[in-house]
């Protein structure tokens, strides 16, 4: 099992979601539901596995408190 934050974006503001899942697409396939329809990324770690095509990652607020 890996732990994935899922970050759901939404008019400025963001949801952010811990979870635990077996892959990453098990995660993706995840944030899709928990999303609504609403862009969203993933993440593992410091390490963004999956953002919209048309939208850049943002920082993950872990790693950049930790710099």
């Amino acid at each position: 099992m890996h732990e994935y934050e899922i970050r759901v974006l939404s008019h400025g503001s963001e949801a952010v979601i811990e979870v635990m899942h077996l892959s990453d697409h098990a995660a993706i396939r995840a944030a899709k539901k928990l999303s609504g329809g609403n862009p969203f990324e993933v993440w593992r770690g410091p390490r963004c596995i999956y953002s919209p095509p048309d939208m850049p990652a943002v920082p993950n607020s872990r790693s950049a408190s930790a710099a």
